[in-house]
């Protein structure tokens, strides 16, 4: 029923912020962004998966194939020029099976239905879908509703045949306006607010709120402890720790007196984080080592560059404390409790 093209876009030349790692491999608890989407589309019926890279598409290739079983079904293609998002859909049409094409972003968090996405493009019979989120703060304000894109598109085989089988082909900038000019149906279909292109480390932070708070993970073998809270075996936490969710720590993680966490965090296997250190929406990879007095924020920790995902076995990491940034002072630590999913006076634990 379903095609899926996922563009992985430019690996190895990524923003600072990700420290070198791909975004489609980004870590998700037990998964990465690009695993979710190669998932929804083995879910999806009998059609191919293609996925596109400019550089290094045989990182995100080995990693599947660590990752997940061989499937005759998943094919790669790097794209060497590159030529933009219409030219890779164009460049995979040889390893595609000629049903209806779902096109995403290889760094999209995809949280809709691919099959109900397929259904809706149907039901206004377009020739390409263009799926989009609302500004939910714009229409609070204006009473409008305004759009925008989420990097995931549905179109019918034949939009192919707009695409030039040479340079680069933008799909807004040349292939929409030439679907117009020839008559076909373009449509804009809204999606949940939860389903959302990973740019920044904002949206990162927000697709990990969101998974963590709402996710199960007792299949991964983790114990929840709290809402939004989730312990693996044999985890210890001081009893003047503090725990504020969602987060979820790796098995054999020792969390000292006084530190405070605050999500949404993840600490692979192993963690070990010093007395009186703050960590706030940290990604910490297996045996990471936070020292005593630390202050560490909005990062990711130790995460090696191919990994992709958080339990990795990278070198350890040291961080230096920084006391003058953060002091534990009672006004702060009431405020915490208001945020609900805490975890107050834990003693040593051992699941």
């Amino acid at each position: 029923m379903l095609d899926f093209v996922i563009l992985a876009g430019t690996v190895g030349r990524e923003p600072g912020w990700t420290q070198g790692q791909p975004r489609p491999l980004l870590p998700l608890p037990g998964t990465t962004l690009i695993e979710g989407l190669v998932g929804g589309a083995r879910r999806s019926g009998d059609g191919m998966c293609v996925v596109c890279a400019n550089g290094h598409t045989d990182v995100i290739a080995k990693h599947l194939a660590r990752r997940a079983p061989a499937d005759r079904r998943l094919g790669f293609f790097e794209d060497s020029l590159p030529r933009g998002t219409a030219g890779c859909l164009r460049s995979c049409r040889p390893q595609l099976s000629g049903q209806t094409i779902l096109v995403t972003g290889g760094s999209v968090f995809l949280d809709d239905d691919p099959e109900s996405m397929y259904e809706q493009h149907k039901a206004q019979g377009n020739a390409l879908t263009v799926f989009c989120s609302r500004y939910p703060e714009i229409a609070a304000a204006t009473g409008e509703t305004l759009l925008r894109p989420v990097g995931v598109y549905c179109c019918e085989p034949t939009v192919l045949d707009y695409i030039r089988p040479h340079g680069f082909q933008d799909l807004k900038e040349q292939v929409i306006p030439a679907l117009k000019d020839a008559g076909l149906r373009v449509g804009a279909v809204a999606v949940s607010d939860s389903t959302c292109e990973v740019v920044d480390w904002h949206t990162y932070v927000g697709v990990l709120d969101r998974v963590l708070s709402a996710g199960r993970f007792d299949a991964l073998g983790y114990t929840q402890v709290a809402p939004g809270i989730w312990f693996g075996n044999d985890v210890k936490v001081a009893p003047g720790a503090r725990i504020v969710g969602p987060a979820l720590l790796g098995h054999g993680c020792r969390i000292d007196d006084r530190a405070v966490l605050i999500g949404p965090t993840i600490l692979g296997n192993g963690c070990r984080v010093g007395g009186a250190s703050w960590l706030v929406r940290v990604v910490a990879a297996d045996g990471t080592c936070v020292s005593a007095a630390a202050s560490v924020a909005d990062r990711f920790v130790s995460l090696p560059a191919t990994a992709g995902h958080v339990a990795s076995r990278p070198d350890l990491r040291e961080l230096a404390p920084q006391t003058a940034r953060w002091k534990l002072s009672k006004p702060l630590v009431s405020e915490l409790t208001l945020l609900g999913a805490s975890v107050w006076g834990w003693g040593s634990v051992s699941m």
